[in-house]
């Protein structure tokens, strides 16, 4: 027990290593695409942290179990911890709709205050995607830049994400018929705020279903053995006896 004390200390950092750098790649993707298509190294490091941390895992069931059941373990846990970890991983667009969204009710705040102070569409655009960061800026000055050029707010926005849908209606609504679009600004960041906090409280109540799973799936068969079969067995014996 004792010798296999550093390889469970090994298994466990290495365990509670991945959240932490999965995160930290999603924010490294990010500045790379800000600053440039990636280049083929950093194409080719995820893979290989995959592979070394799948490797780490095996390396340390190979080091519990030993022998050739313990390499036939190392085989299974590597390959199967690489597509586990390339399965957690988030794609480029799942990230990109995570990072617009949570920038999505600041941009519509800050639009809001612009319009009051007086500023164009346009400008208010410009200035605003200045000032927010990632992708949603990106998009915001892509349309900012279209209406200065003299497309129409509909087709400026048409291209655009889904998740940017109810600004832009907000926005093509003040620029074709003139509606006050300050009220309906302020109104579309209270309500993304508020659907992002259901969506948070939603993953809190899935995350402690799935660490009680644990726990029943330790319970359960200790209860059936304890409880229940001693007791079908006691009747079985009075009915057969």
């Amino acid at each position: 027990m004792t010798g296999a004390l550093p390889v469970l200390l090994l298994a466990g950092a290495v365990a509670l290593w991945v959240p932490g750098s999965l995160v930290v790649g999603v924010r490294a993707r990010g500045l790379v695409a800000r600053s440039g298509p990636p280049s083929r190294a950093a194409e080719e490091a995820g893979p290989r942290r995959r592979w070394l941390l799948a490797g780490a895992a095996g390396l340390a069931a190979w080091l519990l179990v030993g022998g050739g059941a313990g390499a036939c373990a190392a085989i299974v846990v590597a390959v199967a911890g690489e597509r586990l970890l390339r399965s957690a991983a988030p794609d480029g667009t799942a990230a990109d709709r995570a990072a617009t969204l949570r920038e999505l009710p600041a941009a519509c705040e800050l639009l809001a205050a612009c319009l009051t102070a007086g500023l164009p569409v346009a400008g208010a655009l410009s200035a605003v995607a200045g000032a927010v960061p990632g992708p949603l800026g990106r998009r915001l000055q892509a349309v900012a830049a279209l209406q200065r050029m003299g497309a129409e707010p509909r087709r400026a926005w048409a291209d655009q994400p889904a998740e940017l849908t109810g600004l832009a209606r907000v926005l093509v609504r003040a620029g074709s018929s003139g509606a006050a679009a300050v009220p309906a600004l302020r109104a579309l960041a209270e309500e993304t705020r508020a659907a992002a906090r259901t969506e948070a409280q939603a993953a809190v109540q899935r995350a402690g279903v799935w660490v009680l799973a644990p726990l029943g799936l330790c319970f359960l068969p200790a209860f059936v053995c304890l409880g229940v079969v001693p007791l079908v067995l006691g009747i079985a014996g009075d009915v057969l006896g």
